[in-house]
């Protein structure tokens, strides 16, 4: 069973931010060496000889213009670092986006976004092994059992490579959802089924995180994406390179560049819950560049964001049956719908259905997942308020 063997067994929470202002092999090694020398230089992290499994963004096959995935030139630079440092590397992913995980999928995949290109140059390996294996999860506070992609039992340590975006259901995806991509495909739309709260979701994240600990955390905030992402948001520049031990003190800093307070991250409230960051944040320290120069003001949050913090307790479930009506809907752009069949095969509440070449939802059985928007590449899912969520909507909005 894997077992994490890299040298720092402590995380520091502190996050290295080094500008990078474009994309180029070169000007992202320097970055990346950069920031990981600010924490210490890579051998901290982990050893000559040893296996490291690189796991990157993809979601969906696209190519790096489009900011769905981790920037092939970001993920050349560290994996780079680990090959000059003796390191062994391969580069594992199970998309998701109503991906099926399938050798063949896997390989288009690696190479429309870059990564096959990146394997041949430094001449590393890319996972096509398909299988999974359900391990017990003892010290989960959620997950008790875990099924994770096989190249996770077969490594020394994984490094995640990330990507700034925003996400529909948890507002932010970084260091700590990158993990959900080592959930095997499809099966991923399993966990939207039985974990339908964002706050319960995160757990779950935070679960996989703490069973695998990553030695290391590099995010790609070149390009990151803003609006509905993680899919269908548009690029935004920052120009940074963001890394950390740390997944959740990375996600605290990420989350602040995007102007979205901390707190509004369920993933970073779960690490609080589970002592991984002290309640007040104080603990996550900035290293190099100054903060205050990589936020973006006006970067533009998810269609769903809320605006307000999350709460516990008999008067969550309240609120989370008005959010419902409250929040967006998935609704079919008849006239765009390809009848792929992703959105369908992704949805974990068997909402979605195919009938005369369309799509078709059961809003009674939609939990507000989104991941059928997620998945669709032909962008005929659009997000909308039912009636009684327009009149909720104005209500709000005289509030304000």
């Amino acid at each position: 069973m894997y077992r994490y063997q890299g040298v720092n067994l402590s995380p520091s929470k502190s996050v290295a931010l080094v500008g990078c202002e474009g994309y180029g092999r070169e000007r992202a090694f320097e970055a990346v060496k950069r920031s990981i020398d600010l924490l210490g230089g890579i051998d901290r992290y982990v050893r000559p000889g040893q296996r490291i499994l690189l796991k990157p963004n993809i979601l969906s096959p696209s190519t790096p213009d489009k900011c769905i995935a981790t920037h092939p030139d970001v993920v050349y630079a560290v994996a780079k670092l680990l090959v000059d440092h003796g390191c062994k590397v391969i580069i594992a992913e199970s998309p998701g986006a109503g991906t099926i995980y399938s050798a063949a999928n896997m390989k288009k995949a690696y190479e429309t976004v870059g990564y096959a290109q990146v394997a041949r140059d430094l001449n590393i390996e890319l996972n096509e092994d398909i299988g999974a294996r359900d391990v017990p999860n003892p010290d989960g506070v959620l997950m008790k059992r875990l099924r994770l992609i096989e190249p996770v039992f077969n490594v020394d340590a994984v490094v995640v490579v990330s990507k700034m975006k925003t996400h529909l259901f948890t507002y932010m995806t970084g260091g700590a959802k990158n993990a959900f991509g080592l959930v095997p495909g499809m099966e991923k739309a399993t966990f939207h089924a039985r974990l339908q709260e964002p706050e319960e979701f995160a757990r779950m994240i935070v679960d996989i995180n703490q069973f695998v600990k990553p030695a290391l955390e590099i995010m790609d905030a070149v390009e990151a994406m803003e609006g509905d992402g993680p899919h269908s948001g548009t690029p935004r520049h920052v120009g940074a390179i963001l890394a950390s031990d740390s997944y959740s003190a990375l996600d605290v800093v990420a989350s602040r560049i995007m102007s979205i307070d901390p707190k509004e991250i369920c993933t970073i409230n779960a690490a609080i819950e589970r002592g991984l960051l002290s309640e007040d944040l104080s603990d996550v320290k900035v290293l190099g560049g100054e903060l205050e120069k990589f936020i973006v003001p006006d970067f533009k949050k998810p269609s769903t964001f809320i605006g307000q913090k999350r709460k516990n307790g008999r008067a969550m479930k309240t609120m989370m049956s008005l959010i419902k009506v409250y929040a967006l809907r998935p609704v079919i752009v008849r006239s765009m719908c390809v009848g792929c069949g992703k959105c369908s095969r992704g949805c974990p509440m068997k909402a979605i259905s195919i009938k005369d070449g369309k799509a078709k939802i059961n809003h009674r059985k939609c939990i507000r997942c989104y991941s059928c928007h997620e998945f669709c590449d032909s962008h005929a899912i659009l997000l909308k308020r039912s009636l009684r969520g327009k009149a909720m909507a104005v209500l709000v909005e005289r509030k304000k």
